[in-house]
């Protein structure tokens, strides 16, 4: 993972150098050992790195890499290598190199702007094509490497974080209050808004368009599969089981590192150990001395809901490997809260980063510089009651009747509820919503807008008609594929991704994850919803594939779900939240932007502790995440000279 940046303006001129030099070290975070800048007519690219990631595991030792003044700054790993290889022979290319740099160039030479959809792997992509005088950049669908832009006049600005683009003169400062809005009230958003106005994030699986004179274009290069909801055909359930093992297999392969150790996130669920049950054949197989896979896990303890250590214990022992083992007591939460809202570009918080980072701070010890884990598995593999629905609205009454009985049923209420209603029209539903005072939602893709929204603001910026506006339609799908396709697509999805991808960065290793492989998408895709969820059975698939590389009694059906580190966050907040709010809510910022009510924000907390409402004690620290955020903000403009009542007051009346 790299930091990359392009300057592109018709005046390019010498002193544009400091202001690239100054991005640059915007980004040290993700890299700075390593730099190279290129200067091509109208455009110039730079890139910065890391010293290990130099290595053919990774980018390799070519940082920007130029044929026929066409220059590429990438931030990738390429996947399926020989894949592309033959595809690019067919065309009739030959790379020049065999790093991701290299690879892209050549098949931006093959397929010109649809060169995006034959890459497989993690990628962000600046290419500058100075003949045409144009650019071409995009992100893989999973969005782990962050891509922005701006443009102002005849300049584009593209980079890896949104403090690089602010580095420059050009960048606008002004903070879009209505995305801020967005991020206290805990909404959907979009994936390409970001809180400063006329900076745009390029969306996952999307690539953008620019000409010297022309504005920018953006659009999808891929789209969500269309998930079945019924067997038509397909492959029989033992014989798909088989095909996703081998698909599973293969992606883990793609994405071990290519010699030493490689460290997998390992949980007690089905998702990682699947991963590691797949690894470990594949090293055993193969007969590997190179390469070997390292168990890393939380240990929470005895009666905590988040325990899983002796499923973790048997599914190793299985292997006869080992784990090294973190205590979770030993992961405050909310350590340096104020220290880590100042760093970040966005108020966006991840609520679990200090345990991602003490994960990949304990791969890297043990000798890894790739990391794995299990995200994607829920998307993929299992869905939520929406197939009920699906089912009675098509007639598949006897199904239903079956699917009914085994996940429990329920009265006529229950019925009505999780089954009829949900099929109403949606100016129905919204109708109903309406009428129990406008704040509550009736699709399950949307979120609510909290009590200590001021409902003013909310009114004057469209706050429930952009979330509503912002949850795709969903067309011809069934409401179990719309939904998983969601899962997959939806803004907060790929944001975490890339902190994710950001947090493993600073601690010295790569975050990769197999799931997300393209072909285990598509084939997951494909199968009948029943092979997801049936009853109170799921990812029924998934579990039939690692029949006989996992303990029965880890892929034996469970009564309830295991693993949950809600207890361990939310005991974490509400020991921290009455000093926060003492501290920060006599006076907010978020207050005297009109986004929020702060005596309601503090009722609101009080119930939450009263009720031990865990969903709303975690919506209420994410506003307080999004004060805080601001007053660091607020704090980091006067320093700048800028007065803090300057500050707020210039905040105020841009929105």
């Amino acid at each position: 993972m790299s930091s990359i940046l392009g300057v592109f303006d018709p005046f390019l001129g010498a002193t544009d150098s400091r202001q690239l030099i100054r991005m640059l070290a915007a980004m040290a975070r993700r890299g700075a050992d390593c730099t190279s800048v290129r200067h091509v007519g109208s455009g110039a690219l730079a890139v910065a790195r890391c010293e290990w990631e130099l290595s053919p595991s990774h980018s390799g030792t070519v940082m920007i890499a130029e044929e026929n003044r066409v220059t590429v700054a990438a931030d990738a790993s390429l996947f399926y290598r020989a894949d592309l290889a033959r595809k690019l022979r067919y065309r009739g290319v030959t790379p020049t190199g065999d790093t991701p740099s290299h690879l892209i160039l050549a098949a931006y030479q093959a397929w010109g702007i649809d060169c995006a959809r034959e890459l497989e792997g993690d990628f962000a992509f600046i290419i500058w094509d100075e003949p045409r005088r144009s650019v071409f950049a995009a992100r893989d669908f999973t969005g782990k490497r962050p891509l922005y832009f701006t443009e102002s006049g005849d300049t584009l600005l593209a980079a890896s974080s949104l403090s690089a683009l602010q580095a420059h003169t050009r960048c606008t400062r002004e903070l879009d209050l209505a995305v801020i809005a967005e991020e206290a009230a805990v909404l959907a958003g979009t994936a390409s808004d970001t809180c400063w106005r006329g900076v745009r994030r390029l969306s996952p699986g999307h690539y953008l368009h620019w000409r010297l004179g022309e504005r920018a274009r953006v659009a999808p290069f891929w789209e969500a599969p269309l998930f079945s909801d019924r067997d038509s055909g397909q492959l029989p359930f033992d014989e798909a089981a088989g095909e996703l093992r081998r698909l599973l297999t293969a992606a883990v392969d793609e994405r071990l590192a290519r010699r030493g150790a490689t460290a997998l996130f390992l949980s007690g669920g089905w998702d990682s150990p699947s991963l590691y049950a797949a690894g470990q054949r594949l090293l055993s197989d193969a007969g590997d001395g190179e390469r070997h896979l390292e168990a890393v896990s939380v240990s929470f303890p005895e009666g905590d809901p988040g325990r899983e250590d002796e499923v973790i214990s048997s599914i190793v022992g299985y292997w006869e490997g080992s784990t090294k083992w973190i205590r979770s007591s030993d992961i405050p939460p909310l350590a340096r809260v104020l220290e880590r809202a100042a760093q970040r570009d966005e108020p966006f918080p991840h609520l679990f980063e200090m345990m991602n980072r003490a994960l990949a701070r304990t791969g890297r010890s043990l000798g890894a510089r790739v990391v794995l884990d299990g995200n994607g598995g829920d998307q993929l593999f299992q869905a939520s009651g929406a197939y009920l629905t699906d089912l009675f609205t098509t007639g598949r009454w006897p199904t239903f009747a079956r699917e009914w009985r085994a996940r429990g049923g329920g009265d006529w209420r229950d019925l009505l509820r999780s089954t009829l209603i949900p099929t109403l029209p949606a100016s129905v539903l919204h109708r109903m919503a309406e009428a129990r005072g406008g704040r509550s939602v009736v699709n399950t893709l949307e979120h609510a807008l909290p009590e200590w929204i001021r409902p003013e603001f909310a009114r004057e910026h469209s706050l429930l008609e952009r979330e509503r506006n912002n949850v795709p339609r969903r067309g011809g799908r069934s409401r179990a594929a719309h939904e998983s396709a969601w899962q997959l697509t939806r803004p907060l999805i790929g944001r975490m991704t890339a902190t994710l991808g950001g947090l493993a960065l600073e601690e010295g290793v790569e975050h990769r994850s197999p799931f997300t492989d393209a072909r285990v998408v598509a084939f997951a895709a494909s199968r009948p919803v029943l092979e997801r969820r049936s009853g109170r059975e799921t990812k029924r698939l998934l579990r039939r594939a690692m029949k006989g590389l996992l303990p029965d009694s880890v892929l034996a059906p469970r009564p309830y779900r295991t693993g949950s580190p809600i207890r361990y966050l939310t005991s974490a907040i509400v020991a921290a939240m009455p000093q926060l709010i003492e501290r920060n809510m006599k006076n907010p910022v978020l207050g005297d932007l009109g986004i929020i009510e702060p005596e309601v924000f503090r009722r609101s907390w009080e119930e939450s502790v009263r009720r031990d409402d865990l969903n709303l004690c975690v919506s209420l620290y994410l506003t307080m995440e999004v004060e805080i955020w601001l007053r660091a903000r607020a704090t980091h403009e006067s320093e700048r000279g800028e007065s803090r009542v300057a500050r707020r007051a210039r905040l105020a009346f841009t929105s």
